[in-house]
């Protein structure tokens, strides 16, 4: 299958930006011409180019309630300066940030690829995932700047208040799919149990320097080196939650990959194919956690991570399953497989620890 880059859009213009123009000159960065200037799918508007200083840019309007882009914008900046120290964690560097416009900017790599377009074309390779797991078992040993430690916001997700029901202004703006997803959420009453059970499970574990919304698109492959990238939610947490949704990645992954076009298997061929396409996945997951207890040689020490680990992968897939449904219509039958895959996980995490290729090196 032919490499790709990164999936490109064409960003907001910029004279309907212009705090962008301005929050880089401020920086001394220069400028962005519109004709030359492209944007990354996400959740945020961006902007990535090389300003006529000639500097390679990539910038980002973190969007949201004005106090949660703060935090947001407060806590990028902190872990930029943290990992500037050790490097054994590779950050595209941080140029700057403004919380009252909710804008950073970071050096541009340009021509990098994205770890879910490396999965996608099968160029994933178990090195990557080992170098994945030493930069965040390096990660979960840091000591957590300031800015971390005096966080005590919840993590965004799993969303707990949600899990009966959704606030209105939720209800009203969402698809008709994410409604789908919320709903297999709210007439499940073991599921619910389940996740709350995890959370409070979290609670009473060890709480390390985490990123807390690892996905393979947040990994960027650049010059035979491996990258990660967007720490706004970065925090204190559970060590769990970075396992648990690398894991869950290559699971999600697993089972969208058992069938294509119009499938609709049945719930038995679901497990059987699924079983069967993480068996080639797997790998990933067993090289990524080897390497992750390498570099923190004291997560042994704690028995119950790789349950919890598996907790945070089943609720990886119900997430995504939330994740899918943004701006469309129906759910496929393979994105609601996934959520019973998920469900599973949920419900009986320990039993899946070795299953999910956490049951090595302890």
């Amino acid at each position: 299958m032919a490499a790709r880059e990164r999936m490109t859009l064409d960003p907001i213009p910029l004279d309907q930006v212009p705090e962008v123009t301005a929050f880089l000159t401020g920086l001394g960065l220069g400028t962005l011409r519109q004709d030359a200037v492209t944007a990354f799918f996400g959740r945020n508007d961006s902007w990535a180019g090389v300003t006529d200083a000639g500097v390679p840019v990539f910038v980002k309007k973190t969007l949201g309630e004005a106090e949660l882009v703060r935090r947001r914008v407060e806590r990028t900046g902190a872990m930029s300066a943290l990992l500037d120290v050790h490097r054994v964690i590779n950050a595209p560097r941080f140029l700057g940030g403004d919380a009252e416009s909710g804008l950073v900017a970071f050096t541009l790599l340009q021509d990098a690829r994205s770890g879910a377009d490396l999965a996608s074309d099968d160029d994933f390779t178990w090195e990557l995932a080992r170098s994945a797991g030493l930069q965040i078992g390096t990660l979960h040993t840091l000591q957590a700047p300031p800015v971390l430690a005096r966080d005590t916001s919840p993590p965004p997700i799993p969303p707990l208040g949600r899990l009966s029901a959704l606030p209105l202004e939720v209800y009203a703006a969402a698809s008709g799919a994410e409604l789908e997803a919320w709903a297999i959420l709210h007439n499940d009453a073991a599921i619910v149990e389940a996740i709350n059970d995890l959370a409070r499970r979290e609670r009473g574990a060890p709480h390390v320097t985490v990123h807390c919304d690892i996905r393979l698109d947040q990994f960027l492959h650049h010059d035979a080196t491996l990258y990660l990238t967007d720490w706004e939610e970065a925090r204190t947490a559970d060590a769990a939650r970075d396992v648990g949704a690398f894991a869950g990645e290559w699971l999600y992954r697993g089972v969208l990959g058992m069938a294509s076009g119009d499938d609709t298997p049945g719930d038995r061929e679901v497990v059987a194919n699924g079983a069967r396409r993480f068996e080639t996945l797997r790998p990933y997951v067993e090289s990524f956690w080897s390497a992750y207890l390498q570099a923190r040689p004291a997560a042994r020490a704690d028995r119950e991570l790789a349950v919890r680990a598996a907790g945070f992968a089943g609720w990886h897939l119900i997430d995504r399953l939330i994740v899918a449904g943004h701006r469309r219509g129906r759910l496929s039958p393979l994105e609601r497989a996934a959520a019973g895959v998920g469900r599973r996980l949920l419900l009986d995490p320990a039993g899946f620890t070795t299953i999910l290729g956490l049951g090595g090196d302890r």
